[in-house]
């Protein structure tokens, strides 16, 4: 465990979750998806870069990659590359995808605290639907998904409308995340920011309040230190 020290985490009501690295291992379908898209476009990618924009690979990214290697594209392309890695990756890799060992102790365990559970991710709703079990989905107060809204992840728009959706101010929150997009993005809300190190070395998430090797890490620390 490390990161910036005591974290100001007092009150603690909700806590909202990145979904993809965090509660599901189903970053490396991801990242094949992408860079497996990217390729019939002659663009490579490194599997650091899928990683550190996990979350937030915005219009602008992707037109900034076809500017780097001279690929022609417009506004339409852009939109149909979306479509096309999200109808990759349910086809090809979603059946692979599951929910990390920890996660359902970690949920049901802050559910019987007392404490209110949101889901914020840069996946879209048709994938959410089909990792999730709808009793599982029903644990959270709130689910944002990449359908919700205009801007994503490191804008602070995703983490703003879970706060209105759970009617609670950002010094009651805690968001896990576990990409540098994501961590810019709560601390942009005002919300202290936990990391899991599932993808990414501790190094990459500096900006997190606290940095965790796992869920089990994650688990223990804030049962102790803030739910006992």
């Amino acid at each position: 465990m490390s990161g910036k020290g005591s974290s100001p985490l007092n009150g603690l009501q909700a806590v909202l979750f990145d979904m993809d690295g965090v509660l599901v291992n189903s970053m490396s379908g991801h990242r094949d998806a992408w860079k497996e898209l990217l390729a019939t476009f002659g663009i490579s990618v490194p599997d650091p870069f899928i990683f550190e924009n996990e979350g937030a690979m915005s219009p602008e990214v992707l037109m900034n990659l076809f500017q780097k290697h001279r690929r022609p594209y417009h506004p339409d392309l852009i939109q149909e590359i979306y479509q096309r890695q999200n109808e990759k990756f349910i086809k090809e890799f979603l059946p692979f995808v599951e929910l990390y060992p920890e996660t359902p102790s970690l949920l049901h365990t802050l559910k019987q605290k007392g404490i209110a559970l949101g889901l914020v991710t840069g996946s879209r709703r048709n994938i959410i639907d089909q990792i999730w079990r709808p009793e599982e989905l029903a644990l959270f107060s709130t689910i944002v998904s990449a359908d919700d809204t205009k801007r994503y992840k490191p804008h602070p728009d995703p983490y703003l409308k879970a706060l209105d959706d759970i009617g609670l101010p950002p010094h009651n929150c805690l968001v896990v995340e576990n990409a540098p997009a994501g961590i810019q993005a709560a601390l942009a809300a005002g919300i202290t920011c936990f990391a899991v190190a599932s993808t990414l070395p501790f190094e990459k998430l500096s900006l997190a309040h606290r940095i965790f090797r796992n869920l089990k890490e994650l688990k223990n620390y804030l049962i102790t230190r803030h739910l006992s």
